[in-house]
């Protein structure tokens, strides 16, 4: 796959529509990763950052919202996902970006150690590190040590979750040690995420660290791992600021990847689903407003209704149901990677864990005033603040020093990232979902992706000697290893 990168300042580049809009099944295996590109360090950033942004706020965002009902499609293929109804043919496309992005990253690597360019180096392993650990955490046993060579091995085997993670770990470390070595060749405008801030690069180290050790809270029932990692004091994100996000632009091609499919396609078939609409108008929450657009046309126009779990209910002349809002779906949208909300939310998690409630609490406010001050729930931070102390006042909503309390404020509030609720549900079995009445897996709610029909065409055998090649509508309910 060939791209083309043209740098608009911080902005994005024009290459949307060759890099993702495309319906590319198959993996850039044209290049050898290990060798370092001729294109300048600058010139080679850009383009993984986006791939990855798109892919988490395109392919996964629709599959994993639909499983954790933020989203219920009414027709096609969101309709199909509501439903259960996800196969190996679902996740080729998604599959394919992701370690195409990882490729790209390697890229970049390689070439950062022939030029001694440490920021470079750093940036590229700590975005490795979180492709590889979404990847994983979908899917779970995924081809990892031998992967990213190119022609020299297309049939890689699979790692085991429990060896990938700790790599990650490491891999993570070496980036934020890279970063701050801080010498040879920085980026500025081509870093799309944080423009070469190297302090805020070690921020989204340290806090994609704390996402991945609590992850393991099933294998570590006391939070141990990330409490004595947050003992450690690291530099987090903890406010708003600094958020690894990727905003996108005006423009059709360069615009955000949910305002892509939901208003430049012209499908019309996704829609939001009453699960979460109606958690938060019980709650009086005023990011509905900015979450979902009211019903567009007829005599239901401008209220806010969300659409049941799997519902097979058309709805294309957008008469009855809720579409996504400005916040995460205008053209300019952003697509968060790791926000300060999610951050304090992992670290109340932690310290509820812990048996230390002050701190929860502390950090669960912390987090819902974050998100507020973030969508700008009001007109200033103050304002936004303000908001969301009135919100915190409500008893639903307060901290009430339970479990449940934490991952359903968290799980509303990550309506931005849906692919790390999903994780949080399989590790602590809320929110509460209701099973689709029609489905595809018996009345159970998928736990994993299938692995794509590219692997079982191209990689069989090492599919068949690692996890197996996946039974429609049965593998999806198996578990990942830090899910058992």
């Amino acid at each position: 796959m060939k791209k083309t990168i043209i740098l608009k300042k911080i902005g994005l580049i024009a290459l949307l529509p060759v890099l993702l809009s495309s319906c590319s099944r198959e993996l850039d295996i044209n290049i050898d990763p290990n060798v370092p590109s001729d294109a300048p360090l600058k010139n080679l950033l850009a383009s993984p950052e986006v791939n990855l942004a798109y892919t988490l706020g395109g392919n996964i965002n629709r599959m994993s919202s639909s499983v954790m009902q933020y989203y219920a499609g009414h027709r096609a293929q969101p309709l199909e996902y509501g439903q259960y109804n996800i196969t190996s043919a679902s996740t080729d496309n998604l599959w394919t970006a992701m370690y195409n992005t990882a490729m790209d990253l390697k890229l970049i690597e390689n070439k950062a150690k022939s030029t001694n360019s440490t920021v470079y180096l750093g940036i590229s392993q700590i975005l490795t590190a979180y492709t590889f650990s979404v990847t994983t955490d979908l899917f779970g046993d995924i081809p990892y040590t031998e992967a990213l060579k190119g022609t020299l091995n297309i049939t890689p085997k699979y790692d085991k979750q429990q060896d990938i993670y700790p790599s990650l770990i490491s891999l993570i470390d070496q980036g934020i040690a890279n970063v701050k070595a801080n010498q040879g060749l920085k980026p500025t405008t081509d870093d799309l995420i944080y423009g070469g801030n190297i302090v805020k690069w070690e921020r989204f180290g340290n806090s994609l660290k704390l996402r991945l050790y609590n992850h393991l809270s099933k294998r570590s029932s006391n939070a141990s791992d990330a409490l004595n990692f947050l003992n450690t004091n690291p530099i987090l994100i903890n406010d708003s600021a600094d958020d690894a996000k990727l905003t996108f632009l005006v423009a059709n091609n360069n615009s955000n990847p949910i305002y892509q499919f939901d208003e430049l396609s012209g499908r019309k078939d996704n829609a939001v689903c009453a699960t979460l609409v109606n958690k938060m108008s019980a709650l009086s929450d005023p990011r509905s407003t900015l979450y979902f657009k009211g019903v567009k046309n007829g005599a239901l126009a401008g209220q806010i209704i969300g659409n049941l779990p799997g519902q097979d209910d058309d709805d294309s002349g957008e008469t009855k149901y809720s579409r996504v809002g400005s916040a995460y779906a205008s053209n300019n949208s952003p697509v968060m990677l790791l926000s300060a909300a999610e951050v304090n939310f992992i670290k109340s998690e932690v310290y509820f864990r812990s048996g230390n409630n002050t701190n929860a609490q502390t950090s669960f406010n912390k987090a819902i005033t974050e998100d507020f001050i973030s969508l700008k729930v009001g007109s200033t931070p103050a304002l936004s603040t303000t908001a969301a102390n009135t919100y915190l006042s409500n008893p639903s909503v307060a901290f009430n020093n339970t479990l449940e309390r934490i991952i359903e404020q968290k799980w509303i509030t990550m309506f931005q990232a849906s692919f790390e609720s999903w994780v949080d549900w399989r590790r602590t079995n809320f929110p509460t979902l209701t099973v689709p009445t029609r489905n595809f897996t018996s009345n159970v709610i998928p736990r994993k992706l299938p692995y794509p029909q590219i692997e079982i065409n191209v990689n069989r055998a090492s599919l068949e000697q690692g996890p197996g090649v996946p039974i429609p509508y049965v593998s999806i309910l198996n578990k990942v290893w830090w899910d058992n």
